[in-house]
């Protein structure tokens, strides 16, 4: 994995990092309206920030933008713990599953490679797509879909799962061109 040489400080991360306080503040006390709102903002934030680092490269911090996706994640799943008990009270078997998944895939990450994963993986725009339409009905409607947890749940394990494999099967990984497990797969299996 690599970052480009010379870059700058995405202005659109930053604002994504810094809101963070002021969200898990609206969260403990039980603001979720505007959290909901809040988070929103930050999920615009996210696609201004690659838009900007397509524009101009030198604004593809690619470290910087995997740390405030993943932090973002890990407070949306701590918002949910807080505002949504019920979740986890009905399914900790699937999420303590999902969690292992993704704690092997960060910890996979920094020792193969020093530094977590910054891969923007297909997958992972859809399942950040359908958790972001999932944790919002949560937030907006104060309960929770079953059929759109399940959704969210599977994109993003599938997500997870997609990414480590990648990193298990690649000695060194491009950000910028891997994408999918799928052009891998293609070749080793036209290969036999």
């Amino acid at each position: 994995m690599k970052s480009i040489a010379g870059s700058r400080p995405n202005p659109f991360t930053w604002l994504r990092l810094l809101a963070l306080p002021a969200l898990w503040a609206l969260a403990l006390t039980a603001q979720d309206l505007w959290l909901a709102v809040g988070l929103l903002a930050a999920i615009l934030t996210d696609m201004l920030d690659g838009w900007l680092a397509r524009r101009d490269p030198r604004y593809a911090a690619g470290d910087l933008d995997a740390l405030a996706d993943k932090a973002l994640a890990l407070s949306v799943a701590g918002w949910l713990a807080l505002r949504r008990p019920a979740i986890w009270r009905a399914h900790p078997a699937l999420l303590l599953c999902a969690a292992g998944l993704y704690a092997a895939l960060l910890v996979y990450s920094r020792v193969k490679f020093g530094r977590v994963s910054t891969l923007h993986l297909h997958s992972g725009k859809v399942g950040g797509l359908l958790q972001a339409v999932f944790v919002l009905h949560a937030l907006f409607s104060g309960g929770y879909s079953p059929p759109l947890f399940y959704l969210a749940l599977g994109s993003f394990c599938f997500a997870a799962a997609e990414e480590l494999l990648i990193l298990l099967t690649h000695t060194t990984v491009d950000p910028e061109q891997v994408r999918s497990l799928w052009p891998w797969l293609k070749a080793r299996w036209l290969s036999h």
